[in-house]
C-alpha cells in the first residue's frame, strides 16, 4: 500500500514490507537501457528485458527508435545466437510412427467399421453395432474438411479437438486423398443403411450421429437434410415391427430435424426440415388412427360369441332377480333421492367432488334433467317431497314453510280476549340492590418484590416499550413544513419515555438500560443517545447526581469496542450526537487506534469529532497526530491517510497538520552540522521542534516515523519539498540514506511537476546527492522538461558528473562525447561502475558501439579510467560483438593521431575473438606501419607483442617495417 495513493485505508492492515519501493521506469528505452546493462544472459537481465518489453507494449510509439537496434542483434548476432536458432530447427523436426504402428491403426479401424457395416460381423451384438455407429461419425468427421480448412489459422466453432483431414502434411505417413476418398464412401454406406436397416436399437445410435455431423462440416449439411427429411419407416413396418417400436424410431429422427432447425448456420435447410416435419406428423396420426383401429378389432374378435336362447335358460333365479333390480333402478325419479348411504364426513372435499362428477358423468343427459325439473316443481308447489336446501342452486325462491311463516293479524278481527292480553303490563322487574360506594375503600399494600423480580420486571417493561415503539417505525416522517425540526421524532417519543423513565429512579434502572443497549448497540445507538443527552441535561440542572453520564457513556462504549467492526459506522455516529465528549473518551479511542480490529473505527471516530465538535478539537487533533508517528507503521499509515487524505489545503485543520508535520520533520536536522555549504539564508529559520510520546532521539532506524507524515502532505502541498530540500544539508549521513530511500515513491508519484523542476533548478548547496537520485526517477519517466533543465545546469554550474547519467540518453551524439571523459571520470570510484555501464547503454540510443568505442580512445579522461571504461565496453558481449569491433579499430587506425591505448585495445580484441587475427594483421597493422608506430615509445612496445600473439598472420605487415625496426621485432 503506498501513502500517495488512493487505496482503502483497510489495506493499511495488510503491510509487510517496512521499506518503501520504487516502481519499475516506465519509460521504456529507460527500461531496456537498465536491462541491458545487467550481467549477459543472467536472471535479472531477462526480467528487465520483460519489464521493457512490456513498457514498450504500452507506448508503441517509442518503437521506431529501438527497432534498428534490435534488428542488429539478430541480423548480425553473434555465434551463440546463430548456434540457437540451429538448435531450435533441429529439434523441430518431425518423428513419424513406425509401418508397424501404422499398420496396427488401418487393422484396428478396418475392423471398428465392420462391426456396424457388415450385417454378418461377430459377435452379432446390437450394443458393439451401436458404439461402432459412433466410431464411424468420427472417421467420417476425420475424413472431411472444416470450414476453415487451413491449420494456421485459429479453429472456430468446432474446437481445438476437430481433427481432420486438413492436418495431414505432405509427404506424410497417411494420404490425405485415400482418406477422403474413404470418408465418401462412409457417406454412402451411412445413408444406404439409414433406409434399410429394420434394427431400432441401431438406427438410434445412427440417426444421433446426423446432427454432429452437419453441424462440424457444413459440406455435408445437404445430404443430412435430405436423408433425414426423406426417411420414413418402410424398412420397419417390412420387417414386422411392432407400432410402438416404429413411434420411438419416428421420435428420434423428429428430435434430430428440430435440433437442425435451433442451428443458425442451417437456416437455408429450415423450409425443407419443416416440410418433412408436417409430413411426418401427418403420417405418425395416421398410423395412431390404424393401430388404434386394429387394437379395438383385435379386442373384439377376443370376445366369445354367446347364444340368447342357451343364456335364458341358464340363467338362475338369482340372476333374474339382479337383473329385475337393475331395470327397477332405470327411470326418472323426483329428485329428492335416498339420501347419503356412506359417511362422507370424513372424505376430503376433492374426492368427494370427484365421486359426485364421477356419477353425474354414468347417468344420462334426458335422467338429469328430468330430475332437475321435477326437483324444481316440487319446490314450487311446496310439496312433501321438495329439498329446501336445493332451492337456491336451482333458482327457486320465495319457498317458506307455512309453520315457520309469521302471522299477520288484522285488527279488525281481534277478539276482546286478545285486546287484554295486548294491554298486560310487563312483568314486575326483580327489585334490584343498592349500588355499593367506594368513597371510603382503600388499596392494600402489595405484598413487596424481590430484586431479582424487579429487575426482570423493569426488563421486560423495557422490552415491550422497544418493541412497541419499533412498530412506529413504519410511520411517515413529518415533514419540514409541518413542524419544527426536532431531534427526536414523534414516532420515536417513545425513547424520550423510556430514557426519562431510566434516569428518575435507582441506579438499577440504569444498569438494566445500558446492559440493554449494549446487547444490540447498532440498532440501539439512537436510544443510547436520547437516553445519555437525559442523563447529561439532569445533571446541569440538578435533577440526578454528578458522574451519572460519565459513568454510564463508558460503561456502553467500553462494553461495544471489542464486539466493534472495521465497517461499523454506529459507534461515531453515537459521538457525534452526544452533548459532551469527555477527555477520556478520546483517550479511549486513542487505545483502540492502536488494536488492529478496531483502528479504522477509532481513527473515523476520532477524524469526525475534531471536524464537527471544535470544544474537544485540540485534544483530539494532537491525538490523532501523534498517531501519524506511531512505531508500527499499520496504524501510522492509517493514520495518516485517515487525516492527509480527508483535509485538503482549504481545510481549518490544514496549518495545524503542516506545523506539526515539519516540526517532526526538523527533529532530525543535526544541530552540530556547521558548514558555509549549509549555512541558513538570511532571515530563514528552522521550523519549531515537536515533541511526540512515540518519537524517541532521531536516528537511522526511526527516520520513516519522522518524515512519512510530512512526505504524505507533500503530496497534497508541494510547498513542503523546499522544507525538505532545505533539511536535507543538515543531516547525518546516514539519515540522508534513509530520508533519499523514503522520497523516491513520493517523486516517483508527483512526476515532474512545476514546482519540483524550480527546487531542481535552485537546489541549496549540501543537496547535490537528493537532487541526483530524484533526477535518476524523474528521467525513467522520459521527461523533455528535466532534461532540458539538466543541460542548462550542467552549463551553468559545476555539478557532479553523476548528474548526466540520468540524462545522457537524451543528449545528441556531440552532446555525449563532449560529456564521456566526465562520465569516465566516475569510474575512479569503485561503487560506480554498474552506473557508468548503464550510462554506455543509454548512449547506444543516439551512437552506434563503433561511435562509442572510437569516442573512448579520445583524450580526455586518465588513461587508467579509460581502459576500464574500456574493459566495460568489452564485458557487453551482445553489443560490442567481433564485427563492432573490426569497424571500430579500422576507424581508429585511421585516425590522424594513434591513441597511446589503440595497441592494448588491439590486444584485448584479438584475445577476445581469436577470428579477427587475419582482419589485424591484414588491415590494422600495415596502417600502423604506415603512421610510423616505432616513432612512439610507448605504442612500439605494444605492437611487438601484438605482433607476436597474432604471428605467423602478422609476418607479412612486418615485412613493411625497415630493417632496423624488422631486428628489434
Amino acid at each position: 500500500m503506498s501513502l500517495y495513493a488512493d487505496d482503502d485505508p483497510t489495506k493499511a492492515l495488510q503491510l509487510t514490507d517496512e521499506q518503501p519501493t520504487l516502481q519499475p521506469p516506465t519509460d521504456p528505452q529507460q527500461a531496456l537501457n537498465a536491462a541491458l546493462a545487467l550481467d549477459s544472459e543472467s536472471p535479472e537481465q531477462q526480467e528487465g528485458l520483460q519489464n521493457a518489453a512490456q513498457r514498450f507494449e504500452e507506448h508503441p510509439e517509442r518503437l521506431p527508435e529501438v527497432i534498428p537496434r534490435l534488428l542488429g542483434l539478430i541480423t548480425e548476432g553473434g555465434d551463440s545466437l546463430l548456434r540457437r536458432k540451429e538448435w531450435i530447427n533441429a529439434g523441430c523436426k518431425i518423428a513419424w510412427p513406425s509401418q508397424q504402428v501404422l499398420d496396427l491403426f488401418n487393422v484396428t479401424k478396418s475392423k471398428i467399421i465392420s462391426f456396424a457395416l457388415d450385417p454378418n460381423a461377430r459377435p452379432f451384438n446390437v450394443g458393439i453395432k451401436a458404439v461402432a455407429w459412433k466410431f464411424v461419425q468420427r472417421v467420417l468427421l476425420a475424413a472431411t474438411r472444416a470450414a476453415g480448412s487451413d491449420p494456421r489459422l485459429p479453429q472456430r466453432g468446432a474446437g481445438s479437438n476437430d481433427v481432420n483431414v486438413s492436418h495431414i502434411v505432405p509427404n506424410g505417413c497417411l494420404s490425405a486423398s485415400d482418406i477422403e476418398k474413404e470418408g465418401t464412401l462412409l457417406q454412402t454406406q451411412l445413408v444406404t443403411h439409414l433406409y434399410s436397416s429394420s434394427e431400432p436399437a441401431i438406427l438410434h445410435p445412427l440417426i444421433n450421429t446426423l446432427p454432429a455431423i452437419a453441424k462440424m462440416r457444413p459440406t455435408l449439411a445437404p445430404l443430412v437434410v435430405h436423408s433425414l427429411a426423406s426417411w420414413t419407416p418402410s424398412a420397419l413396418v417390412a420387417a414386422g415391427r411392432s407400432a410402438m417400436e416404429i413411434r420411438a424410431v419416428d421420435k428420434t429422427v423428429r428430435i434430430a430435424i428440430s435440433h437442425l432447425l435451433r442451428h443458425p448456420p442451417l437456416s437455408a435447410h429450415a423450409a425443407q426440415l419443416n416440410d418433412a416435419l408436417v409430413r411426418q406428423k401427418a403420417r405418425m396420426e395416421a398410423a395412431f388412427i390404424s393401430e388404434a383401429s386394429a387394437r379395438k378389432e383385435r379386442r373384439q374378435n377376443l370376445k366369445h360369441t354367446i347364444d340368447p336362447e342357451a343364456a335364458f335358460e341358464a340363467e338362475s333365479s338369482e340372476q333374474a332377480a339382479k337383473r329385475a333390480r337393475l331395470d327397477g333402478l332405470v327411470g326418472v325419479g323426483n329428485g329428492m333421492g335416498k339420501g347419503p348411504e356412506i359417511d362422507v364426513s370424513g372424505m376430503r372435499l376433492e374426492e368427494v367432488v370427484e365421486v359426485v362428477l364421477s356419477s353425474l358423468r354414468s347417468v344420462s343427459l334426458e335422467l338429469l334433467t328430468g330430475t332437475i325439473e321435477n326437483a324444481k316443481r316440487a319446490l314450487q308447489e311446496n310439496s312433501t317431497d321438495a329439498q329446501p336446501l336445493l332451492a337456491a342452486a336451482l333458482g327457486v325462491s320465495g319457498i317458506v314453510k307455512e309453520e315457520e311463516e309469521e302471522e299477520i293479524l288484522n285488527p279488525l278481527d281481534m277478539e276482546d280476549d286478545d285486546d287484554d292480553l295486548l294491554m298486560d303490563g310487563p312483568e314486575p322487574l326483580i327489585e334490584e340492590e343498592e349500588p355499593t360506594s367506594f368513597t371510603d375503600f382503600v388499596l392494600p399494600a402489595p405484598e413487596p418484590l424481590e430484586p431479582s423480580d424487579k429487575e426482570f420486571i423493569f426488563s421486560d417493561t423495557i422490552e415491550r416499550i422497544w418493541q412497541t415503539g419499533a412498530d412506529l417505525a413504519s410511520l411517515p416522517d413529518p415533514k419540514d413544513s409541518d413542524a419544527t425540526k426536532l431531534a427526536v421524532k414523534p414516532k420515536e417519543m417513545w425513547m424520550l419515555l423510556l430514557a426519562r423513565l431510566a434516569t428518575r429512579g435507582a441506579d438499577v434502572k440504569r444498569k438494566v438500560i445500558c446492559d440493554f443497549i449494549i446487547a444490540d448497540f447498532a440498532n440501539r445507538s439512537k436510544f443510547a443517545s436520547v437516553w445519555l443527552n437525559e442523563e447529561w441535561y439532569n445533571e446541569k440542572i440538578g435533577v440526578s447526581s454528578s458522574g451519572q453520564y460519565l459513568s454510564n457513556l463508558e460503561a456502553i462504549v467500553t462494553a461495544y469496542l471489542p464486539k466493534v467492526d472495521s465497517k461499523d459506522k454506529s459507534l461515531s455516529t453515537f459521538i457525534l450526537t452526544l452533548p459532551a465528549i469527555p477527555p477520556s473518551l478520546i483517550s479511549t479511542l486513542e487505545t483502540i487506534c492502536q488494536e488492529p480490529e478496531g483502528a479504522l473505527v477509532g481513527f473515523l471516530a476520532l477524524r469526525d469529532i475534531v471536524e464537527v465538535r471544535p470544544p474537544v478539537r485540540p485534544q483530539a487533533l494532537q491525538t490523532l497526530l501523534e498517531l501519524c508517528t506511531h512505531p508500527d507503521r499499520k496504524i501510522r499509515v492509517m493514520a495518516i491517510i485517515t487525516t492527509v487524505r480527508r483535509w485538503g489545503n482549504d481545510s481549518p485543520m490544514m496549518p495545524f497538520l503542516t506545523k506539526y508535520a515539519l516540526g517532526v520533520l526538523w527533529r532530525l536536522a543535526n544541530d552540530d552540522v556547521k558548514s558555509e555549504d549549509v549555512d541558513m539564508e538570511e532571515g530563514e529559520q528552522a521550523d519549531e521542534k515537536i515533541q511526540s510520546k512515540f518519537l524517541g532521539e532521531p536516528n537511522a532506524d526511526n527516520v520513516q516515523q519522522h518524515v512519512e507524515l510530512a512526505f504524505a502532505l507533500a503530496k497534497r502541498k508541494q510547498d513542503l519539498l523546499d522544507d525538505i530540500f532545505r533539511l536535507y544539508p543538515r543531516l547525518e549521513p546516514a539519515v540522508q540514506d534513509v530520508v533519499e530511500a523514503q522520497l523516491m515513491p513520493l517523486i516517483q508519484s508527483l512526476g515532474a511537476t512545476e514546482k519540483l523542476l524550480e527546487i531542481l533548478r535552485k537546489f541549496p548547496n549540501g543537496a547535490d546527492k537528493l537532487v541526483m537520485r530524484v533526477v535518476g526517477v524523474l528521467s525513467a519517466e522520459g521527461s523533455k522538461t528535466l532534461v532540458t533543465l539538466m543541460k542548462t545546469l550542467l552549463s551553468e554550474r559545476d555539478l557532479d558528473p553523476r548528474f548526466v547519467i540520468p540524462i545522457v540518453g537524451d543528449l545528441d551524439k556531440a552532446e555525449i562525447e563532449k560529456q564521456l571523459p566526465r562520465i569516465v571520470s566516475l569510474l575512479g570510484d569503485a561503487n560506480s561502475k554498474d552506473m557508468v555501464k548503464t550510462a554506455f547503454a543509454s548512449m547506444l540510443q543516439k551512437m552506434t558501439p563503433s561511435d562509442l568505442m572510437v569516442a573512448l580512445h579520445q583524450e580526455g579522461a586518465p588513461l587508467k579510467l579509460t581502459i576500464e571504461a574500456i574493459g566495460i565496453c568489452f564485458s557487453m558481449t551482445t553489443v560490442f560483438r567481433s564485427d563492432v569491433l573490426a569497424n571500430a579499430m579500422s576507424r581508429i587506425a585511421d585516425l590522424s593521431t594513434i591513441p597511446l591505448i589503440f595497441v592494448r585495445t588491439i590486444i584485448q580484441v584479438v584475445t577476445t575473438y581469436k577470428s579477427l587475427a587475419p582482419f589485424i594483421a591484414n588491415h590494422i597493422l600495415p596502417k600502423l606501419v604506415t603512421k610510423k608506430i616505432w616513432e612512439i615509445p610507448q605504442l612500439w612496445d605494444g605492437f611487438i607483442m601484438l605482433a607476436k600473439r597474432i604471428a605467423p598472420a602478422s609476418f607479412g605487415a612486418l615485412l613493411q617495417l625497415p630493417k632496423e625496426q624488422l631486428k628489434e621485432v
